[in-house]
């Protein structure tokens, strides 16, 4: 998908794109799907071939993040190499994929945000702190590597923990 995402001149990086879709589900967007074409394909020329193969994974994607909304605790994973090397790539990949999060999680506005528990909150000052990530003079040894595999295990609690709160909230005004 990075290759495809290079060739149609998107700037965006798959995880980042993966963050943007989650946070989009998370956070219940009004006509997300449209949301999301308007973000991504609103400069895309219909006619260039490369652009429309990227449209068809990037939709796929979606799908994909959306499809699994009933059961993400146990399908979800985050878009990330899959290498445990700390390297550049796994840094920027984690940093985007905050980005991306926070960025789609963002469009639900202020009503999310009152649903979330402190706990969850925390998480998403931390998930922002992450997102500004130094990715340069990664050391790639043991102690990086499982600071990598927690840093991802965190960003998957945190998303569960998100999901909760506002899955707990959605039934407490539903029955209000």
């Amino acid at each position: 998908m990075a290759v495809a995402l290079e060739r149609a001149g998107f700037d965006q990086t798959p995880a980042e794109l993966h963050g943007f879709a989650l946070g989009l589900l998370l956070a219940g967007v009004d006509d997300a799907r449209r949301i999301w074409q308007q973000e991504l394909y609103s400069e895309l020329d219909p006619a260039d071939v490369l652009a429309g193969e990227c449209r068809v994974l990037l939709e796929r994607l979606f799908a994909t993040v959306f499809s699994a909304d009933d059961d993400i605790a146990a399908t979800f994973a985050l878009l990330l190499p899959t290498d445990i090397e700390v390297n550049q790539r796994s840094l920027v990949a984690v940093r985007d994929w905050c980005q991306g999060f926070l960025y789609g999680f963002g469009l639900g506005g202020e009503q999310v945000d009152r649903g979330l528990s402190a706990e969850s909150r925390e998480w998403l000052r931390d998930v922002g702190e992450i997102g500004l990530l130094d990715t340069e003079g990664a050391d790639n040894d043991e102690e990086g590597q499982s600071a990598l595999i927690e840093i991802g295990e965190y960003l998957r609690a945190g998303v569960m923990l998100v999901r909760e709160d506002l899955k707990s909230g959605q039934s407490t005004n539903e029955r209000e």
